[in-house]
C-alpha cells in the first residue's frame, strides 16, 4: 500500500470512528439535540426571509425602471418614495478592510549538518488592505494592496516547506516598505451567485486546494505544507499574483466546479505580463460538499497543467550547466498532476483535514534564475494529515488549537543524483488566543526532520509567535 493511499485510510478510519459517534449524542443530553434542531430550524427560517427580501429587492427595482422609462416617454409612472428604494451613495458602494500579521520566530539550538543552521531568531510582519466596489447587477471590483518585510526563518532553514508561508517582502530600502497592487480583478455572479466569473490579476494560490482547517496561515498553520500544496511539490511561481481568470459553477448546493487560467511567467522571465499566453497555468477542481451525520465537510478534487517549459531529467547531461539559451532550446515538457484536500467535522468544534498532492510527469528540471542553472525538482509528491480544535469546546469561542504531521517524498531522479537522501518530515502544533475582538495571539511550533530531503542533518526545532490585528 503506498503513501496516498495509507494516509487516505487513515482520515477514512478516523472520520467511520468519529462521526458515528455524533449521531447517537455529540453532546450526549437531549437538551444539545434541541437545541440543534432549534438552529437549524433558524437557518432556514433566515435562508427564506433572505430569498423573500431578494424578491421584494427585485420587483422594486423593476418598479423603479419601468417608472424611469415611462418619465422617458411622457408618462407618469411611480415615483422614488413610491416605489420606497433609492440608489445608495457612491460612497455606500464600497467596502475597506485588512490586516496586520506581525511573526517572531526562531529555532532551537544548533543543527549540525553541512547545512549550518544555527540558533537564530528573526521577525517578519506584513499587511493587507481590500478594496471592494459593489455595482451591484453589474458585479464588483477588488483591489488587494500588499506590503511587509522580513523572511522569518526561510533562508536559515534549509526545508522544501518554508516554515514563514506568510511572509512578503516589498522592500524599497533599508528598513522600507511599499504597499503595493497584489490583486485586482472583476467579478460577475449570477443566478443567485450559483455561477461566477472573475478576470484580471488574481492570487492563484488562494483559488484552488482551499482548506477549512489548514488553509491560512494568518489564523493557522504557518509551514506551506499545511497551507498549499503550491511551492511544495507543485512548483510556485515567481508571481502567483499574475493575469489570471476564474469560472465557477454550484448547479446544486452539494458540489461546486472551478476552472482557473493563469499567465504566470515562464521560468527565467522579468514579468508575468510579458507574453501571458505562452507560459501557463490550468486548474480544474471539483467540490463536494455533503453533511456526514449532520456534520458539514468539503472533498475537493483538483488536476493542473503547467506549461512553462520544462526539462526532462535525462536531457540535463547535454546541457552545459551555464548555457541558458541552450537549455531553453531543449526545454519543451510541461508538468502535471493531481491533488485532494479534505476538512470533515467530525464531531462538534473537531475538525478533521486531509492533503495530498502528485505529479503525473515527473523527473523534470526547472530554470533557477537565481542559480542560473537546471535544477531537478526534488519533490513529487507531498500529504498531510490532521485536525483543528475549535475554542468553544473550552468556552473560548475564539480560540483554537491544531495540530499536524506531514511528509514530502522525493522524486526518483533525484535520490539517484544525490547521496544520504530521505523524505522530509514534519510535525507543527499551534493555539491562537483571541485577546479582545479582531485581536489574536498564536504560539506556534514546529519540528522537521531530513530538512532539504538529507539524513545527515539534524531535526530542527522552530518555536514562533504570531499577532494578527484584523479590521
Amino acid at each position: 500500500m503506498n503513501t496516498a493511499m495509507k494516509m487516505l485510510v487513515a482520515f477514512f478510519v478516523l472520520m467511520t470512528v468519529m462521526l458515528p459517534l455524533s449521531a447517537f449524542g455529540d453532546g450526549a443530553t437531549d437538551r444539545e439535540t434541541q437545541l440543534e434542531r432549534l438552529v437549524r430550524k433558524l437557518v432556514k427560517e433566515n435562508r427564506r426571509l433572505n430569498e423573500r427580501l431578494e424578491k421584494v429587492e427585485k420587483e422594486l427595482s423593476r418598479i423603479k425602471a419601468q417608472g424611469e422609462t415611462s418619465t422617458v416617454q411622457g408618462e407618469s409612472g411611480p415615483s422614488m418614495e413610491e416605489t420606497g428604494s433609492s440608489s445608495p451613495e457612491w460612497y455606500e458602494r464600497f467596502s475597506l478592510g485588512g490586516g496586520v500579521t506581525g511573526l517572531l520566530m526562531g529555532t532551537i539550538g544548533d543543527a549540525n549538518s553541512e547545512e549550518n543552521v544555527r540558533s537564530t531568531q528573526d521577525a517578519s510582519y506584513t499587511i493587507d488592505v481590500n478594496l471592494d466596489a459593489d455595482f451591484a447587477k453589474w458585479g464588483k471590483f477588488f483591489v488587494h494592496f500588499e506590503g511587509g518585510d522580513g523572511d522569518g526563518l526561510n533562508n536559515d532553514v534549509p526545508s522544501f516547506s518554508v516554515p514563514n508561508y506568510d511572509a512578503y517582502k516589498t522592500t524599497i530600502g533599508l528598513d522600507k516598505a511599499a504597499l503595493t497592487i497584489s490583486e485586482a480583478y472583476y467579478e460577475f455572479s449570477f443566478f443567485d451567485n450559483r455561477y461566477g466569473f472573475d478576470v484580471g490579476k488574481m492570487d492563484i494560490s488562494v483559488l484552488f486546494d482551499e482548506n477549512e482547517a489548514a488553509g491560512d496561515e494568518t489564523t493557522q498553520f504557518l509551514s506551506n505544507i499545511f497551507v498549499k500544496s503550491m511551492g511544495v511539490n507543485i512548483p510556485e511561481p515567481d508571481s502567483f499574483y499574475c493575469p489570471a481568470f476564474l469560472l465557477r459553477a454550484q448547479p446544486v448546493d452539494l458540489l461546486e466546479f472551478k476552472v482557473i487560467g493563469a499567465g504566470v511567467a515562464g521560468h527565467g522571465e522579468d514579468s508575468v505580463w510579458t507574453d501571458p499566453f505562452d507560459d501557463g497555468m490550468l486548474i480544474g477542481q471539483m467540490n463536494l460538499s455533503p453533511r456526514l451525520f449532520g456534520k458539514n465537510g468539503n472533498y475537493r478534487f483538483y488536476g493542473w497543467i503547467d506549461k512553462r517549459r520544462y526539462l526532462k531529467a535525462r536531457e540535463l547531461s547535454k546541457i552545459p550547466a551555464s548555457d541558458h539559451e541552450a537549455g531553453h532550446r531543449y526545454a519543451d515538457d510541461s508538468l502535471a498532476g493531481w491533488g485532494l484536500s479534505f476538512d470533515q467535522e467530525i464531531l462538534r468544534g473537531i475538525t478533521g483535514f486531509a492533503r495530498y498532492s502528485q505529479t503525473l510527469t515527473d523527473d523534470r528540471a526547472y530554470w533557477d534564475g537565481d542559480d542560473h542553472s537546471w535544477t531537478l525538482l526534488p519533490v513529487d509528491r507531498s500529504w498531510s494529515i490532521g485536525f483543528q480544535l475549535d475554542g468553544g469546546l473550552w468556552n473560548r469561542g475564539g480560540d483554537a488549537f491544531g495540530f499536524g504531521f506531514a511528509e514530502t517524498l522525493l522524486s526518483d531522479d533525484y535520490k539517484k543524483k544525490h547521496d544520504h537522501t530521505a523524505n522530509e518530515k514534519y510535525i507543527e502544533a499551534y493555539y491562537r488566543f483571541m485577546v479582545v475582538d479582531r485581536f489574536a495571539l498564536t504560539g506556534d511550533f514546529q519540528w522537521i526532520q531530513n530538512a532539504g530531503g538529507s539524513s545527515l542533518i539534524d531535526d530542527i526545532y522552530i518555536w514562533g509567535i504570531r499577532s494578527q490585528i484584523d479590521f
